[in-house]
Order: structure tokens, then C-alpha cells, then sequence
């Protein structure tokens, strides 16, 4: 199977879970509100391995064959850094309304922002996904195993707010999934202009690292303390462990 179809199969199942994500929420709302601390725990492990053990090692590594430095300003750190920074200034500005408490989320005009902040979000995460495919298939099918555990709880989130918004469910269904489709358009470009960014590459590699590790640690994180009982936390934590174990498991079948 080519890379351009890896590419499409991914992002596509990127766009068809934030539909899936949807339907889920409408009809068992309540299992997911229970299930929703897992479900980031199992991103946020997901999210961590992949940046920390692939994405990291595999932007180093090119950088090393491209003679670019490790550290430094113009070194790959520099660039890890420079994400986690660049995408708290995209969601500062531009994803402000996405939160997950719905209480205290914008409604009704900022329906329509929602859903134009998910297409740029999804945009860029065909992009990285895509840029993941270009290096390695094994780690692009551990990028797109993140991005999506990453996607479900933001997802369900934000159609409940759209809801509450006032938006009816079947239009808000059929919105969600339009703006979705954007990933797969990231990824095909990605890979279509691909000889233009061989260059880059190590350094967006870099950049995709940041994000990920700005979204498990500053925007998942912080919701796994919101419960504190001791059966909660140690479920938790297995979760978050088999997140990162899930990352590691393609590498027996992708060498």
C-alpha cells in the first residue's frame, strides 16, 4: 500500500471518529461522562510516548543526517520548545473556546466558531499525521493512534457545546462532520508537496512533538486531577500507561 494511502486511510479515520465521537455522546451520554477520565488518560499516555519515544528520536535522527544541530536555537529542542509555545498561542487566539467545562464555554454566536476552530484544528493535525507517514509508516500509525484518543473527548465536547448552544442535533452532526473532513485535505497537501518540505522536515517533526506534548500536559493533564479517589487515580494511571504501551506495540509489526 502506498503512502498516500496510509495518509488517507488515517486522516479519514480521523475525520470519521469525530462523527463516531458525536453519535456517542448523543446516545450514551451518561457512560461517557464516566468514561471521559480514561478516555484522557489513555491520550495523555498516548500523546506523551509518541513525542517523547518517535517523534523526538526520529527528528533527531533526520536532523543528524541533514547536519542540523540537536540543541542550540536552531536545533531540534529549540523547535520541541518552540511548539509547545507556538500551539499555547494558537489556542490562546484561536481555539479560546474550546474548553471542557460547559458551564463556563461561550454559546450561541460562538457556535460558529467552534466549528471553524475544528477545521483549523483538524487541518493541522491531517498535516502532522501526514508528516509522520512521510518519515516512517510505523510512525504514522502511532501519530494517528494519538491524534485520535486525542480527538474523542475534545469531540464529544464540543458537540455538547454546540447543543447548548441551540444548534439542532442532526445539523450539528452534519457541521461536525464537514469540518472534519479538512485532515484528510491536510494530509493529501502535505504529501503532494512533499519535496518542497524534505528540508523542514526535521523541524515540523519537532514542532508536532511540542504540540503533543502541550496538549497532554497542558490541556488533558490537568483534568485528571479534577477526581481524587484512590480506586479513580490507580485506573487512571493504568489507562495512561496503556496509552504509551499502544504507541510501542506497532513497532513489532512495522520494523
Amino acid at each position: 500500500m502506498s503512502i498516500l494511502a496510509y495518509i488517507i486511510i488515517a486522516t479519514g479515520l480521523e475525520a470519521s471518529i469525530s462523527l463516531i465521537g458525536r453519535l456517542v455522546a448523543i446516545f450514551n451520554a451518561d457512560e461517557i461522562k464516566k468514561a471521559a477520565h480514561f478516555i484522557v488518560s489513555f491520550a495523555v499516555g498516548a500523546l506523551l510516548a509518541v513525542a517523547f519515544l518517535d517523534l523526538i528520536p526520529e527528528a533527531a535522527h533526520l536532523g543528524e543526517e541533514a547536519g542540523i544541530a540537536i540543541e542550540g536555537v536552531t536545533g531540534i529542542f529549540f523547535f520541541v520548545l518552540s511548539g509547545v509555545f507556538l500551539f499555547f498561542v494558537l489556542e490562546k487566539f484561536l481555539f479560546w473556546y474550546h474548553c471542557h467545562d460547559e458551564g463556563s464555554c461561550p454559546v450561541h454566536t460562538y457556535t460558529y466558531l467552534i466549528l471553524w476552530g475544528d477545521a483549523l484544528h483538524n487541518l493541522i493535525d491531517g498535516v502532522i499525521i501526514a508528516l509522520a507517514f512521510l518519515v516512517d509508516i510505523r510512525l504514522g500509525v502511532v501519530t494517528t493512534i494519538a491524534v485520535v484518543f486525542h480527538e474523542i473527548p475534545q469531540e464529544m465536547t464540543d458537540f455538547s457545546i454546540l447543543l447548548h448552544g441551540g444548534m439542532a442535533r442532526r445539523k450539528a452532526l452534519v457541521y461536525n462532520f464537514l469540518v472534519a473532513l479538512p485532515a484528510v485535505a491536510g494530509g493529501i497537501l502535505t504529501y503532494i508537496f512533499a519535496d518542497s518540505i524534505a528540508s523542514v522536515l526535521p523541524y515540523a517533526i519537532a514542532l508536532a512533538a511540542g504540540n503533543f506534548i502541550y496538549l497532554a500536559a497542558v490541556d488533558l493533564m490537568p483534568e485528571l486531577h479534577e477526581r481524587t479517589s484512590l480506586k479513580h487515580a490507580f485506573f487512571q494511571i493504568m489507562f495512561l500507561i496503556l496509552g504509551a504501551f499502544i504507541v510501542v506495540l506497532p513497532g513489532f509489526f512495522f520494523e
